[in-house]
């Protein structure tokens, strides 16, 4: 075969190489989309019947006149059974919601983030008005995205800082842009309980917990349901923090200018 040919047919066998590939990762996507699938149907249907009759006969024996048969002890060990049922069906309605949030399509839209924050943040407040918290958002941060998915992660995000402020006597609250290391980036930052920067990793895996129920509530999904978000746009989420001195949780979007800001600096600058 001459020189020639052969640099006819290297086009040929390029494309056709090319071809191949993207034909086994359309065809991976289809049989992870059927697994997703699978195991949401597992989850709706298998899983549920016998988590439904454990709930329910703990909560008919903790009622007249089982109840009263049962010494203080007993009583407390059926409570725990009742209420480990209820949290059961409650992280599988939340890895139901992962699962389906892996499953859908991204629109594309123009979405005011700034405006979004707000909104949430004057919802959280309203839910509890004895709370003092000084909110600052910083003005005009839009993207295109999917409104519905961004609304979701900042509510995750948001809901986190307002939670892991409860203990402050005020809480400070900001939305903005920021930059960490150099990268630019959006940012939801407080003043509340941290952790320990080394365990950070694990916070956006579905149930990882870094604080105790007893500390604060919660089932550890809102974190990763906020990376698949990020991730489903192209862009990423990291977290920064200090154990007692509050966190802040970093994301970028495609197409958005995020240099830091004198409103930033100024006011949470750390």
């Amino acid at each position: 075969m001459t020189s020639t040919a052969r640099n006819e047919q290297a086009p040929h066998a390029f494309n056709a190489e090319l071809e191949q590939q993207m034909i086994d990762t359309t065809l991976q996507r289809e049989a992870t989309a059927r697994e997703l699938d699978a195991f949401g149907a597992s989850l709706s249907h298998d899983l549920r019947a016998p988590l439904r009759s454990i709930e329910g006969f703990s909560r008919l024996l903790l009622q007249p006149p089982y109840a009263d048969q049962l010494d203080p002890t007993g009583r407390d060990y059926l409570q725990r059974v009742h209420r480990a049922s209820l949290r059961l069906a409650q992280m599988m309605d939340d890895l139901l919601n992962l699962v389906r949030l892996a499953r859908s399509g991204v629109k594309s839209e123009r979405v005011d983030l700034s405006r979004m924050a707000e909104d949430i943040l004057a919802g959280l407040q309203a839910a509890d008005p004895a709370r003092r918290a000084e909110t600052v958002v910083e003005p005009d941060i839009a993207v295109t995205g999917d409104s519905r998915l961004l609304r979701l992660a900042l509510e995750n995000l948001l809901g986190n800082a307002w939670k892991f402020t409860c203990g402050n006597e005020v809480a400070n609250i900001f939305f903005g842009r920021a930059a960490d290391g150099g990268v630019p980036a959006i940012c939801v930052r407080d003043n509340g309980a941290g952790f320990e920067q080394k365990y950070a990793d694990k916070l956006f895996r579905a149930f990882q917990r870094l604080h105790g129920e007893a500390e604060f509530e919660g089932a550890g999904i809102g974190l990763a349901q906020a990376q698949r978000v990020m991730h489903a746009h192209g862009g990423r989420i990291w977290a920064r923090a200090v154990r007692g001195a509050g966190a802040t949780f970093y994301f970028t979007l495609p197409g958005v200018a995020v240099a830091a800001t004198r409103t930033e600096l100024a006011n949470h600058g750390r």
